[in-house]
């Protein structure tokens, strides 16, 4: 299958490879390092403080004050120069600096989007079929979280991972339902919205306690189901459609 995104849903490296030449890089990568260093004293420290007191003439709690000298003169380190070269220092995470190491892609995951298990689901599908996210149909404020175009036809997904039990559940279903009529409209064909779940049991609780307007599935069946779909479109059709989608993305950039 193939992952389709535009220019801004792409993701990109936070230093680029230019900059990862200068000094002040090089820098950077030392102050993290210093960082790993001090971290690895503390606890350390903690772990054989019966070693250290026993074998030497210091307290291991002094040796986790110097520690923590060491790792705060690393941070100061790595915040100086992140300065220097403009990376964002809101939001700092684990994750955001290891692809800073070593030069990765910053795609972190979002809260309540699902698009990387559905496509890890549906990765094995023919390049016959494309899959979007975060397409928004004309006229409508709701953004579809993805959308498939294959030869069998358009869907669109809506993934939920919460108990429709619970009293502050909204079902997004109606409004899905919509959105996927207008995306229909807007490329000249039919869109077959569909609302998925994590496993069996949420399927069974979201059809007694809601009123479905669309189809429900469990992430364990997508797969069959998309790969069994009859050919609808001729190459030329699809690749239309496509494009048509494509124009709809209001992408986000990944981190946002």
């Amino acid at each position: 299958m193939r992952f389709i995104r535009n220019e801004i849903q792409i993701p990109k490296q936070l230093v680029s490879p230019e900059k990862r030449k200068t000094l002040p890089f090089i820098l950077l990568i030392i102050g993290v390092g210093i960082m790993i260093v001090g971290v690895a004293g503390f606890f350390s420290a903690f772990f054989f403080n019966e070693m250290i007191e026993a074998r030497w003439p210091v307290r291991y709690r002094d040796i986790q004050t110097y520690s923590l000298v060491v790792a705060g003169s690393g941070m100061l380190l790595y915040i100086a120069m992140a300065v220097v070269m403009k990376i964002p220092l809101r939001k700092t995470t684990y994750y955001r600096v290891t692809t800073i190491v070593k030069g990765e892609p910053f795609d972190p995951p979002r809260k309540n989007d699902y698009t990387k298990a559905i496509y890890a689901r549906l990765h094995d599908l023919s390049d016959e079929w494309a899959y979007f996210s975060e397409v928004k149909p004309p006229d409508t404020d709701f953004v579809i979280p993805q959308v498939l175009v294959g030869p069998g036809g358009v869907f669109a997904t809506q993934p939920i991972a919460e108990n429709p039990e619970r009293k502050a559940f909204k079902d997004p279903g109606p409004e899905f339902e919509r959105a996927s009529k207008k995306l229909g409209n807007a490329i000249g064909q039919s869109v077959l919205p569909v609302t998925i779940f994590s496993n069996p049991k949420l399927v069974v609780i979201y059809k007694d306690t809601c009123k479905p307007k669309t189809r429900i599935m469990n992430i364990r069946d997508i797969y069959d189901f998309f790969d069994n779909q009859k050919r609808k479109y001729s190459e030329t059709v699809q690749k239309e459609i496509e494009q048509k989608v494509y124009d709809l993305i209001a992408g986000t950039q990944p981190g946002s």
